[in-house]
């Protein structure tokens, strides 16, 4: 975990490919141990999956820097040259110089179909009102997530029951407990964000609706989709080029892998 890991840019030369990596060559990749859906020390994760197609892409060997996704993850990771390329970063996040998406999601309202509560979308919906709503409690670890914060704006913030986001590194499926809430009947919906209700939900197979959750145009600085990116150190522009190209070379991969683990996908935004 404290080793370096780097990419060398070495071009290719006179258009030769090779079936292995090139000595020294290696794509380092920031990443949480225990996260799943996105990753995992045991490679299980959408993330492990879509950064291996990478590296096979640009002829390189994967290696990670291990920490847990907590506050200060850039300060121990990459700005610390443990690594070199962090996925699933936001689009236009400052601190990062990102691509392009290579995905939009959503959050959304999670309920068992016995309930018939697959037409709840909005946040003002009245039927809230009378219903027990499991979110992910990021508590001291992070700030409260867009749902929590519309939840509240509208008066709902009894009807919350708070669930772990965050295990240790041994506990691989903390944020399924909320998901696992909604079909016990142990709250009457959830809302949770799509990749990890999309995965999670899968294990109940047919018994859960997910329904994208429709923002709240009278608060439009809390957006409920995101489209993500990959993101490298600021400044480092010819490693941002050269995971986009191979972004762009493998599309519909990327694509399928997001699609097998359930992640929502929404259309991309208009322009970027």
């Amino acid at each position: 975990m404290n080793c370096r890991l780097f990419i060398a840019l070495a071009a290719l030369c006179c258009g030769t490919a090779w079936s292995d990596p090139p000595p020294g060559r290696e794509l380092a990749v920031c990443a949480d141990p225990a996260n799943l859906p996105f990753s995992n020390e045991r490679l299980q994760g959408f993330e492990n999956r879509i950064a291996q197609l990478l590296a096979d892409e640009m002829h390189a060997t994967l290696r990670y820097a291990w920490n847990l996704q907590r506050r200060s993850f850039l300060r121990r990771t990459l700005n610390a040259h443990a690594c070199d390329l962090v996925l699933g970063a936001p689009v236009g996040w400052q601190a990062l110089l990102t691509t392009r998406p290579y995905y939009r999601s959503t959050y959304v309202f999670v309920s068992r179909r016995d309930r018939g509560l697959d037409k709840i979308h909005r946040f003002d919906d009245p039927a809230l009102q009378k219903l027990t709503i499991g979110l992910h409690a990021l508590g001291a670890e992070g700030a409260n997530p867009p749902p929590a914060m519309l939840l509240g704006q509208h008066g709902l913030g009894a009807n919350v029951r708070g669930y772990p986001m965050w295990g240790d590194e041994q506990e691989q499926d903390t944020p399924a407990r909320v998901i696992d809430a909604v079909a016990q009947g142990d709250v009457d919906l959830a809302i949770v964000w799509g990749p990890i209700a999309g995965y999670y939900a899968k294990a109940h197979g047919d018994r859960l609706a997910l329904v994208a959750a429709e923002p709240d145009e009278t608060v439009p600085e809390l957006p409920l989709s995101f489209e993500l990116a990959m993101g490298v150190r600021r400044g480092d522009e010819s490693l941002r080029q050269e995971v986009q190209a191979a972004l762009d070379r493998r599309e519909k991969q990327v694509q399928a892998i997001l699609a097998d683990y359930g992640v929502p996908l929404m259309p991309p935004a208009a322009t970027h």
